[in-house]
C-alpha cells in the first residue's frame, strides 16, 4: 500500500498464498478489478497452485484459472477454470469477462463456475468443457493483454472492440463481439497495428487517460520461454518501453485527482466517454460507500432514461460498496434492462440472500425471456443454500435451445448433486417433457451415477427408459449407450456389477436391438448387449463382424466380442488385418488384436512386424513392450536382426525397464543401449549439430511431411493430421528455429507437468506409458502413443510413477538417416504446409550473408550466429556471414594487425551447475591459422592456436570450464589473434554456455 500518496509502496500484506512457482510464463498475473468490485486474476495451466482461502478454510488446488479475491473480507474463490496461460483480462460494457489464450483458440468468454478447454493436463471427472467464442485465426499463436478498448478519442470503427496482443505476430489483433444466446461470437477486424520490428513484444493494452491506447512493448530478442531456458544471457533487459497511440491531434490529458473529487463528480464521471474514468470512479466511489452516494447511486441506476453504462457502473460502484437494499434489489431483480436484471442475480449470490421474497424474485426468473438472466438464475440456485437447486437448473436447461454454454453451466453445477439428490433430479427430469437439451445431459448423467462405488443400476436403467420412450431422443439414448459401454470396455463395470446391470436394462437393450432397418441406435445396442454377455445379441454380433460390408460395424462388433471375451473374436480380428489395405486400416486392427490380450496375439504380431509398413510398426511395438514376456521376444527380433533397434523408442524402453527383469534389462543394454533417468544435458551440443544441418543441408520438405507422420504423426497434429496425444505443433512451438530445435531435441528442457510422461503398473503385471487425460478415485485414463486412450480401473493399478520427461523421448536423431533428417527439418522450419505457394522458412533459419568493412554493419552480420556478442574492429575485408564454411556458416573476422586482435565481446550467464563449460567452435582459412585467446572478467583463461587440421580448414570445437564462475554474470572476450600473419581468417560457427 501507498499510505502516504508518493507513488511508492510503504506497506505490504499477505493476503491469500500458496500460488506456484513451477513456471515463470505461468505465474499469477494481471490483477485487475472486476465490476463487482472483487480483484481479479489469472494462473497457467503448466502452474499448479494450491490456496487456502482465509474466509471459509477451504482448499483450492488448481492450475489454469481466474481467480477472484475480496478486498475486503479477503475471500478467495475460483471464478472460472481452464484455457492455457492467459495474460489480461477484459471486461465489456455489460460486465462479462474475456480472456486471450495462447498454442488453443486465441478468444474465451469466461463464465462464473465454467470450465473450459485446457491447452493440456487432466481434466476433473465429469468435467463438460467450454468451448471459444472464436472459429478464426490471426497471425501465430501466442497472445498477452487484452483490452476491451472503448473511448471517443479514436473513430468509430475503432470503438467497443477487444485489443489483444500478439507477441509472435508483432501486432495487434482486434476481434469484435456478436451476441450468441448466453455467451457471444467474435469476429476478425483489421489489426490495429503491426510494428516493422521482430522484437516488438505488447504485452499489456490499456486505455489511457487521453482516450488513446497505451502499449506496454516487453521488447526482447526471445518470445518464449524455451528461448529464455536455452539461452539466458541473450535476453534483453533494458529496451522495453510504453507506446502510446494517439489518432491524429487527440489532446493530451489534463493533470487530474479523482481521489480529491466529491462524490457527485465521481458519480458523473460513471457516464465518461473514456472507460478508464468510469473504472476509476466506480472504484472510489465503492471505497466510499457512504450513505448520501449509495442514495444517489440508486437514483441513477433506477433511472431508465440514463444511458445503460452508467446505470451499470453505477450499479456495480454499489454493489462494490456492500449489500443492496432489499426494496432496491427488488427493483433491480424486475428491471427492463437485461443487463441489470443479471447483474442483481449475481449479487444476490455473493451476497448469500436469505430473505424469502427476494430468493422468490430471484427464482421467477429462471423462465427469464433473456438467456444470459436464465444462465446466472442458475449459477446463483447453485451458490443459494435456500433456492432447490436441480429443479432450477432443469428448468434453465429445458429452455436452452441452440445455446452453447448454458448445458455445460448447468452440468457443472448439476453432477456433484447427482448421486445424494437423485430421486429429485429423476422428478425434475421426468417434468420436464421432451426437450433435446434435458435429454442432451442424461447420458452424462447415467454415466456419472454408474461411477459411483456403489452405483445403483435401477436409476440408470431409469434414465435410458426415458430416453428411448421419446422419439426426439434417439442421438441421446445411443450416446447414453455408448458410455455405459466404455465403462463396461475399461473394466470399471464387471463382476457383480455388470451382472446388475445386465439384468436392470436387457430388456431395453433387446426391444432396440430388434429395430428393423438396423440404426446406430440398434447398433449400439447390439454393441453393449454383446460386452454385458447377452447370448442372443453377441450372435447378431459375430455375424456382422464377419460379414458386415461396413468397416467402421466390423471393427465396433469386434471390440465388443473382445469385451465380452467371445471365442470368435481372435480369428475374425486376424481376417480383418488381413482385409486392411491400408496403414490406417491396419492399424485398426492391429489395437484390435493387441487387446486380445493373450499369447496367440503376441505370436501373431512378433511374426508380422518385421513386414508390416514402417508407420504401422510403432503401434505394434507399443503393444508388445506392455508385458514382459512379448518385450523379450521383441528384443529377440532386435537380436536376430529382423527388427531395427530404432524401431523402439526411449518411452518404451523404459517403460520395459519398469518390469525389473534381468534378462529383459540385458537384452535392452545389448542391443538398444542405455536410457537416462533423467534429461540429457549433452542435448545442447546437438541441438548445435542441427541447427548447421538445417542451414545448410538442403531438406526436402515434401518427403519431410512423410517423415513427421511415421515418426511424430503418432503423438502429434500438424495442418490437422496426425493424433492428439501431445501438443498440436500447427501453431504451438514453431515460432522460430530456435523453439523448434529445443522442443525436437531436447524435449524435456522446459516441460509443462501435463506433458510429463506417466507409467502405470498394474496387478497382473501390464505396463502403460502415456499422458494424463484423468485421474480420478475410478480410473486413470492415460493418452498413449497411437492416439488411443488407455482406461485403467484404479482397482487395478499397482503403482503410478510420473516421470521428470516430457512423454516425447529424446533420441529422434537415432531413429532418421542423415536425408530424413534434413527432409523433416525442412518440413517442420517451414510456416506453412508445402503445399502451399506462400509458406517460407520460420525466423532464424535463413541467414542474411553478407561481407563488409563497414563498422555499422557488424552488428547486424555477427547477431545472426552470435546474438550474445558485439564486435568493433576485424581487419582485412570486414567481417563476413558465410553461409556454409566447411558444412557450417561462419561469422569470420581478421586481426587488425601482428599486434591488435580482433575481438568479440559478450555478457554471458553462467548456470548454477556444477561443471558448467563455455563451448566454441572455430575453424581456420584452407591456408592460414590463429591464435584463439579467451578472457574472463578480464582473465586469459585459454590461449591455444587454431590449426588447420588434417581435413584443411575442419571445425574444432572446444569446451572451457566454467567451474569457477558458476551462477555468475561474466563478460567474456574471444580475440582472433595473428600467428604468422598468413590468412589468419578466424571463423565462428558457435559460442554458449552450456550447463555441463
Amino acid at each position: 500500500q501507498d499510505t502516504d500518496n508518493d507513488g511508492r509502496a510503504d506497506r505490504s500484506e499477505v493476503v491469500v498464498t500458496g500460488f506456484g512457482r513451477f513456471d515463470t510464463h505461468e505465474l499469477p498475473n494481471s490483477l485487475t478489478w472486476g465490476p463487482d468490485g472483487w480483484l481479479y486474476g489469472l494462473n497457467g495451466v503448466f502452474n499448479r497452485s494450491v490456496v487456502q482461502d482465509p474466509v471459509t478454510g477451504r482448499t483450492f488446488d488448481f492450475t489454469s484459472a481466474l481467480f477472484r479475491i475480496h478486498p475486503r473480507t479477503r475471500q478467495f474463490e475460483l471464478f472460472a477454470e481452464g484455457t492455457s496461460n492467459p495474460w489480461g483480462i477484459a471486461w465489456n460494457p455489460s460486465g462479462d469477462a474475456f480472456v486471450s489464450a495462447c498454442v488453443i483458440d486465441h478468444l474465451w468468454h469466461l463464465t462464473e463456475t465454467g470450465y473450459y478447454h485446457r491447452q493440456g493436463g487432466p481434466y476433473p471427472p465429469f468435467t463438460w468443457k467450454a468451448e471459444s467464442i472464436v472459429s478464426h485465426q490471426h497471425q501465430k499463436a501466442a497472445y498477452c493483454g487484452i483490452h476491451y478498448f472503448d473511448s471517443d478519442a479514436y473513430p468509430a470503427e475503432f470503438r467497443e472492440r477487444l485489443m489483444m496482443g500478439n507477441i509472435h505476430g508483432n501486432c495487434i489483433n482486434v476481434d469484435v463481439l456478436q451476441d450468441r444466446e448466453s455467451t457471444y461470437f467474435a469476429t476478425p477486424a483489421a489489426d490495429f497495428l503491426t510494428a516493422n520490428d521482430a522484437w516488438f513484444m505488447p504485452v499489456v493494452q490499456k486505455t489511457g487517460p487521453d482516450g488513446c491506447l497505451w502499449i506496454l512493448d516487453w521488447y526482447d530478442r526471445y518470445h518464449c520461454y524455451q528461448d529464455a531456458r536455452r539461452d539466458p544471457e541473450g535476453i534483453d533487459r533494458l529496451k522495453g518501453r510504453l507506446y502510446r497511440v494517439r489518432y491524429q491531434d487527440a489532446p493530451r490529458a489534463a493533470a487530474f485527482d479523482l481521489a480529491t473529487e466529491t462524490d457527485v463528480q465521481l458519480i458523473d464521471r460513471l457516464g465518461s466517454s473514456n472507460v478508464l474514468f468510469r473504472n476509476l470512479a466506480q472504484r472510489l466511489l465503492s471505497e466510499r460507500a457512504t450513505e448520501e452516494s449509495r442514495r444517489l447511486l440508486e437514483a441513477c441506476v433506477l433511472d431508465e432514461a440514463t444511458p445503460s453504462k452508467k446505470r451499470l457502473h453505477c450499479l456495480w460502484a454499489l454493489i462494490g460498496g456492500g449489500p443492496l437494499s432489499k426494496p432496491f434489489h427488488l427493483q433491480l431483480l424486475q428491471d427492463s434492462n437485461p443487463d441489470i436484471r443479471w447483474w442483481a442475480v449475481r449479487a444476490a449470490a455473493n451476497q448469500q440472500i436469505d430473505d424469502a421474497e427476494l430468493l422468490q424474485a430471484v427464482v421467477a426468473l429462471q423462465t427469464d425471456e433473456h438467456p444470459r438472466v436464465r444462465l446466472q438464475t442458475a449459477i446463483a440456485a447453485a451458490r443459494l443454500p435456500k433456492i432447490p437447486t436441480i429443479p432450477v437448473l432443469i428448468s434453465v436447461l429445458e429452455q436452452a435451445g441452440d445455446d452453447p454454454l448454458v448445458p455445460r453451466i448447468v452440468w457443472q453445477n448439476l453432477y456433484p448433486l447427482l448421486t445424494s439428490q437423485t430421486t429429485e433430479f429423476i422428478a425434475a427430469v421426468r417434468s420436464a417433457g421432451e426437450s433435446e437439451s434435458v435429454a442432451g445431459i442424461l447420458p452424462r448423467a447415467a454415466d456419472r451415477i454408474l461411477a459411483e462405488e456403489k452405483p445403483n443400476p435401477e436409476t440408470v436403467a431409469q434414465l435410458l427408459q426415458i430416453l428411448l420412450a421419446q422419439s426426439s431422443s434417439a442421438e441421446s439414448a445411443e450416446r447414453c449407450l455408448n458410455l455405459l459401454y466404455d465403462r463396461v470396455r475399461s473394466g470399471e463395470v464387471r463382476g457383480e456389477l455388470l451382472s446388475q446391470v445386465r439384468l436392470a436394462i436387457e430388456s431395453s437393450l433387446l426391444h432396440v436391438a430388434a429395430q428393423e432397418p438396423a440404426t446406430s441406435l440398434s447398433l449400439a445396442a447390439i454393441r453393449l448387449g454383446t460386452a454385458l454377455q447377452i447370448p442372443s445379441l453377441s450372435e447378431l454380433a459375430v455375424v456382422m463382424a464377419g460379414n458386415s460390408d461396413d468397416s467402421q460395424i466390423r471393427v465396433s462388433m469386434l471390440d465388443a466380442l473382445i469385451v465380452g471375451h467371445q471365442a470368435p473374436a481372435f480369428q475374425l480380428c486376424v481376417r480383418l488385418l488381413d482385409d486392411s489395405p491400408s496403414p490406417a486400416e491396419m492399424r485398426v486392427a492391429i489395437d484390435l488384436i493387441s487387446r486380445l490380450d493373450s499369447a496367440a496375439a503376441s505370436r501373431l504380431l512378433l511374426d508380422r512386424i518385421a513386414n508390416l509398413p514402417a508407420d504401422v510398426q510403432p503401434v505394434v511395438v507399443e503393444s508388445l513392450t506392455d508385458r514382459v514376456d512379448s518385450s523379450v521376444r521383441l528384443l529377440t527380433l532386435v537380436e536376430r536382426k529382423q527388427l531395427s533397434a530404432s524401431a523402439i523408442n526411449a518411452n518404451q524402453v523404459r517403460k520395459m525397464q519398469r518390469f525389473g527383469d534381468a534378462g529383459l534389462n540385458e537384452l535392452l543394454e545389448q542391443h538398444w543401449g542405455t536410457v537416462r533417468s533423467e534429461r540429457d544435458p549433452g542435448r545442447a551440443r546437438l541441438i548445435s549439430v542441427m541447427r548447421n544441418q538445417v542451414r545448410v543441408s538442403g531438406g526436402d520438405a515434401v518427403a519431410g511431411q512423410a517423415v513427421f507422420k511415421r515418426v511424430c504423426g503418432q503423438c502429434h497434429q500438424i495442418y490437422g493430421e496426425g493424433a492428439q496425444v501431445g501438443p498440436d505443433i500447427t501453431r504451438n512451438g514453431r515460432a522460430s528455429l530456435e523453439q523448434v530445435l529445443s522442443n525436437l531435441f531436447d524435449p524435456s528442457l522446459v516441460i509443462g507437468a501435463a506433458y510429463q510422461a506417466s507409467t502405470v503398473v498394474t496387478h497382473d503385471g501390464r505396463v502403460v506409458t502415456g499422458l494424463v487425460a484423468e485421474d480420478s478415485a475410478q480410473r486413470v485414463i492415460l493418452k498413449v502413443q497411437g492416439d488411443k486412450q488407455e482406461v485403467i480401473p484404479r482397482r487395478d493399478i499397482e503403482e503410478i510413477v510420473r516421470s521428470p520427461l516430457s512423454l516425447m523421448p529424446e533420441g529422434l536423431e537415432k531413429q532418421l538417416t542423415s536425408q530424413e533428417m534434413s527432409d523433416l527439418l525442412a518440413f517442420v522450419t517451414l510456416d506453412r504446409p508445402p503445399q502451399n505457394p506462400e509458406a517460407v522458412p520460420l525466423p532464424g533459419v535463413r541467414l542474411e550473408p553478407g561481407e563488409s568493412t563497414d563498422r555499422g554493419q557488424y552488428s547486424a552480420l555477427t547477431s545472426q550466429l552470435l546474438p550474445a556478442f558485439e564486435l568493433q574492429k576485424s581487419g582485412e575485408r570486414g567481417v563476413a556471414l558465410i553461409p556454409n564454411h566447411r558444412g557450417r556458416p561462419a561469422l569470420r573476422t581478421h586481426p587488425m594487425s601482428r599486434q591488435e586482435p580482433a575481438v568479440l565481446t559478450g555478457i554471458l550467464n553462467v548456470p548454477a551447475t556444477a561443471k558448467p563449460v563455455l563451448f566454441l567452435s572455430v575453424a581456420t582459412h584452407e591456408q592460414g591459422d590463429w591464435q584463439l585467446r579467451v578472457r574472463i572478467n578480464g582473465k586469459t583463461v585459454h590461449d591455444s592456436l587454431v590449426a588447420r587440421q588434417v581435413e584443411s580448414g575442419a571445425w574444432q570445437d572446444l569446451e572451457i570450464s566454467l567451474a569457477d564462475y558458476s551462477g555468475q554474470t561474466i563478460q567474456v572476450e574471444l580475440a582472433n589473434a595473428a600467428n604468422d600473419w598468413s590468412n589468419e581468417f578466424g571463423y565462428w560457427n558457435n559460442v554458449e554456455v552450456l550447463p555441463e
